[in-house]
């Protein structure tokens, strides 16, 4: 059910102020945008503007400034080290950079499959080293013997490894 009002079923709550052309609503709005959580909340807005003109460039500045503030806040935070490792290999094709925070991943979550099996494909990739890609994948295939992600990397990997030598 859609409501028009919600100060209508509850008179605490006031509402939003609307936007348009008369005085008092643009002072209502000035009021709003000079409040600590509306520059919260609209900073990141602020952020992306510069994208329009460089769209593919200046995204990738912007991704990597807030995961840098984001570890900054959360050094040992594995899911946060994961997602910028992996936006680094696959995204922004910086592999010497990727395979270092793929390895502070694995080291905050050392049983963490999906981690060690990225790494593996990272290290494949950049290094063509069979074993310490593979010994990665075993590892990985222990830790999450029911990640079909895990056993599918671990399946391609030694596909593409017999393909190289076949």
């Amino acid at each position: 059910m859609l409501l028009k009002n919600s100060s209508a079923l509850n008179p605490k709550l006031s509402p939003l102020p609307c936007i348009s052309r008369t005085s008092s609503s643009l002072s209502n709005l000035h009021k709003l945008s000079s409040s600590p959580m509306f520059k919260i909340a609209f900073s990141h807005f602020r952020l992306t503007l510069p994208h329009i003109r460089k769209p593919r460039e200046n995204c990738f500045n912007i991704t990597d400034i807030y995961y840098e503030e984001m570890l900054e806040a959360n050094p040992g935070n594995a899911l946060l080290l994961r997602n910028y490792a992996k936006f680094l290999h696959e995204v922004k094709r910086d592999i010497d950079k990727a395979e270092k925070f793929y390895a502070r991943a694995v080291l905050a979550s050392p049983a963490d499959g999906e981690v060690l099996s990225l790494y593996a494909e990272l290290v494949w990739e950049a290094h063509k080293d069979v074993d310490t890609a593979e010994a990665y994948f075993k590892q990985a295939v222990q830790a999450a013997p029911h990640d079909c992600y895990v056993i599918a990397s671990y399946a391609n990997f030694l596909w593409n490894l017999e393909e190289s030598d076949g």
